[in-house]
C-alpha cells in the first residue's frame, strides 16, 4: 500500500498523467494522419521513464495507460469518420497497440478507466454501464438523440471480464483479449470486434443478426451460444458452436455453417470442420480446464495467459498430452503441482516468478 501511495503522489506520475490527459484533450482536433504521431509522442515519454532507474517502478503503469491513449485516439478517429463510410473493422486494423499492464482497462471515446480485479459490466438500453462498484454514465438523454460511442475493453493476461450488452447479449472475455463495441446497438445492426478468446450467449432477434468480426473471419448469428478463439499470435483460430447456428465467413469470402457441437479451425483461408466435446472449449469461463489428449505445450500456453505468468519448458515435453480437469480457481503453484504429478514432470520458479518445466 505504501508503494502505491508513493507512486501516485510522485512528480513523475503527475507529469505522465498531464502528458496523457493533454493527448486526450487534443483528440477532438486530430486528423486521421495525426493519430499515429500522437501515440508515438506518448510512447517516447514512456520510454524515457523506463530508462531512468528510479522511475522504473511506474514504467509498467505508464505503458498500459499509453496503450489506452492510443486506443482512445483510434476510436475518436473512427467516430469522427464513421459517417463517411468507415467500418467498425477499420478501428481494429488501425489499432497497433498491445494489451499490457496487469489491470483491465475500459476505454470510451474520451476516457480510460483501470478496473480492479476481474471486471463485470452491464449496459442498459440508454448506454449507461454499471461496472462492479463503479458507475459510468455515458448517456444523459434519449439514445435516439445521441450518437453512439465506441467502447473497448482490454483484458490482460491473468484477468477475465464479462459484459452484458444493451440488447441482453452476454460475453465472457478470456485473458489476453480485447473487444470493441458500441455502447448501444443500432436497431438494424449488432456488431462487435474481437481479438483473443470470448464466449457469447447472444440474445435472439430475428430482425437483427449479431456479427462478430475478427482479423481473419466474421461470424453471423441470430441467437446462439458459441466460443471464439482468435489470438493474434496463434497460428490458427477457431469457432465452437454450443447451440443454435452460426455462419463463418473467411477473408476470401468462403462460408462455413456450423451445427451444435462442431468446431471450425481457421488458418488463413483454409477451414476444417470437426465434431467436438464443447465443454472442453468453454470451460475456461467457469475457471476450469477440461482436457482430452491436449498437447502439454498448448495447456501451458493457456495457463500462461490465464495466470499472467511466464512459462518455459523443455522441447521434449511437447510430445506429451494431457487428459483430465484442472481447477483454475487455485493459484498457479497448485495447478502446476497437479499437472506435473500427472505427467512425471518437474518445475521450478525463479526470482522473476518465471516457471520452467522439465522432465524428471
Amino acid at each position: 500500500m505504501k508503494n502505491k501511495k508513493t507512486i501516485y503522489n510522485s512528480d513523475e506520475f503527475r507529469k505522465t498523467v498531464q502528458c496523457l490527459t493533454e493527448k486526450i484533450r487534443e483528440a477532438d482536433e486530430l486528423e486521421s494522419v495525426d493519430v499515429e504521431k500522437s501515440f508515438q509522442d506518448v510512447m517516447k515519454r514512456v520510454e524515457r521513464e523506463k530508462r531512468v532507474p528510479h522511475r522504473r517502478h511506474i514504467y509498467r503503469w505508464a505503458l498500459s495507460i499509453a496503450a489506452a491513449i492510443g486506443l482512445i485516439l483510434v476510436m475518436n478517429w473512427w467516430s469522427t469518420n464513421a459517417d463517411e463510410g468507415t467500418e467498425l473493422d477499420i478501428a481494429l486494423l488501425n489499432d497497433t497497440t498491445s494489451i499490457c499492464g496487469d489491470e483491465v482497462i475500459l476505454i470510451t471515446d474520451n476516457q480510460a478507466m483501470n478496473l480492479k480485479n476481474d471486471a463485470s459490466l452491464k449496459y442498459d438500453t440508454l448506454g449507461s454501464s454499471n461496472i462492479q462498484q463503479y458507475a459510468l454514465n455515458t448517456k444523459t438523454s434519449q439514445a435516439s438523440s445521441v450518437k453512439n460511442e465506441m467502447h473497448q475493453i482490454m483484458v490482460p493476461n491473468g484477468k477475465r471480464a464479462d459484459i452484458t450488452f444493451s440488447d441482453g447479449t452476454r460475453i465472457y472475455i478470456n485473458s489476453g483479449s480485447k473487444v470493441i463495441y458500441p455502447d448501444i446497438f443500432e436497431e438494424q445492426k449488432r456488431e462487435i470486434l474481437v481479438e483473443g478468446e470470448v464466449y457469447l450467449d447472444v440474445a435472439k432477434r430475428k430482425d437483427c443478426p449479431f456479427v462478430v468480426k475478427t482479423r481473419e473471419f466474421d461470424i453471423r448469428v441470430l441467437g446462439t451460444s458459441f466460443n471464439v478463439c482468435a489470438y493474434r499470435e496463434d497460428e490458427a483460430s477457431s469457432v465452437v458452436l454450443v447451440r443454435g447456428s452460426v455462419e463463418v465467413t473467411t477473408e476470401n469470402k468462403s462460408k462455413v455453417r456450423l451445427a451444435p457441437n462442431q468446431l471450425v479451425d481457421i488458418k488463413g483461408n483454409k477451414t476444417q470442420v470437426r465434431k467436438v466435446d464443447v465443454s472442453e472449449y468453454i470451460s475456461w469461463k467457469d475457471n476450469l480446464l477440461l482436457l482430452h489428449q491436449r498437447p502439454v505445450g498448448d495447456v501451458l500456453k493457456k495457463l500462461e495467459r490465464y495466470y499472467g505468468c511466464k512459462i518455459r519448458y523443455d522441447a521434449e515435453i511437447t510430445t506429451l498430452s494431457l487428459s483430465g480437469k484442472l481447477d483454475l480457481q487455485t493459484d498457479i503453484t497448485n495447478v502446476m503441482d497437479n499437472l506435473c504429478l500427472s505427467l512425471s514432470l518437474h518445475y521450478t520458479i525463479n526470482d522473476k516468478d518465471e516457471i520452467y518445466v522439465s522432465l524428471k
